[in-house]
């Protein structure tokens, strides 16, 4: 990784590799520090662009620290297993809702390392993750959950239950997501770098805070985690053969009558809970008629997709906000 510029392999390539090995890889940490593999990372660092982290580098100021023999060093620590990724640096950011977001924004060094450990799980996850999981995922965005509630509404059902659970991000519980990548990923030096990010904490206004459980959001790696935590939800419902769509910690579930959506509430509410370890918002979470849901900045009117009030009302005064009144 020492010259940036160089045309190098696509991570697909990588990845296939990977992909051909024995499913439980023992030597993923090569892959993952594979010349082509974070050359690939860091292209997609760099066109994320993204703030500074805890250390001030930028995203331009890089590709000279590499240069430097800096990278050489950090991937030997790796290796050796004495890496100790960087805290996240705490911003927040306004949510549509009128809330705050709280995001951990990891240094570059720290992304390209996520990003590349990403890269090589991902086809070991990827192909067994549910059809209505739609968040976070290569090929799949949030119009085609919103159009998979909708084909399910063609059904009949007129009834959704819509799940809202609380920070996911901030509560995911670090050993029971280690033991659901474990069940893939054998290689324990892997394991123990990405238990280490998962532990390297946050600055906030100059102050040290621990991380104790929840992956930080802003990082590349958080998504696919969070992915993984939740596709024992996803099978689950499969497994009850409820109707439903996914998108992130976003999901509704379709059914038939009032009555069926608050026993669904009542028993996925209690998975979550007790066997997930998370909270569900309960007082955002409701068994509603289709045309009083809201999923994704949507609801349904019959079974045509329409923008929620709410999404509208926003949009309209985003608009308000940046355009003058006085413009033709």
């Amino acid at each position: 990784m020492t010259d940036l510029n160089t045309r190098m392999p696509t991570s697909n390539d990588v990845a296939q590799r990977t992909a051909t090995k024995p499913a439980f890889s023992k030597d993923l940490l090569d892959a993952v520090l594979h010349r082509a593999n974070l050359q690939q990372a860091w292209k997609q660092v760099r066109a994320n662009k993204g703030a500074a982290g805890v250390d001030g580098m930028t995203v331009e100021e890089f590709p000279a620290w590499v240069k430097a023999g800096h990278w050489n060093v950090v991937q030997q620590s790796i290796r050796s297993g004495d890496y100790q990724p960087a805290p996240v640096r705490r911003v927040e950011i306004d949510k549509p809702d009128g809330g705050k977001r709280q995001l951990g924004i990891p240094t570059v060094t720290d992304r390209v390392i996520q990003q590349a450990i990403a890269q090589i799980l991902m086809p070991l996850f990827e192909p067994g993750f549910s059809a209505d999981s739609y968040g976070f995922r290569p090929g799949r965005n949030a119009h085609q959950a919103v159009r998979r509630v909708q084909s399910i509404l063609k059904e009949g059902r007129r009834f959704t239950m819509d799940v809202d659970l609380s920070k996911l991000f901030d509560q995911i519980n670090h050993d029971l997501l280690m033991t659901h990548l474990g069940r893939k990923v054998w290689d324990k030096r892997l394991l123990g770098l990405i238990a280490r990010y998962l532990r390297a904490g946050v600055i906030d206004n100059q102050l040290y805070l621990e991380s104790r459980e929840g992956v930080p959001q802003g990082g590349p790696l958080s998504p696919l985690l969070a992915n993984i935590m939740l596709d024992p939800l996803d099978k689950e419902l499969e497994r009850r053969g409820h109707r439903f769509a996914r998108y992130a910690d976003d999901f509704t579930i379709v059914v038939n009558s009032r009555r069926a959506g608050d026993r669904v509430l009542t028993s996925i509410s209690h998975f979550l809970e007790h066997r997930l370890k998370l909270t569900v918002n309960t007082a955002k979470s409701r068994v509603v008629r289709t045309n009083d849901s809201k999923f994704l900045g949507f609801t349904f009117k019959g079974t045509q997709i329409h923008w929620h009030p709410d999404t509208l009302r926003k949009f309209k005064q985003r608009i308000r906000e940046l355009t003058n009144r006085n413009w033709g």
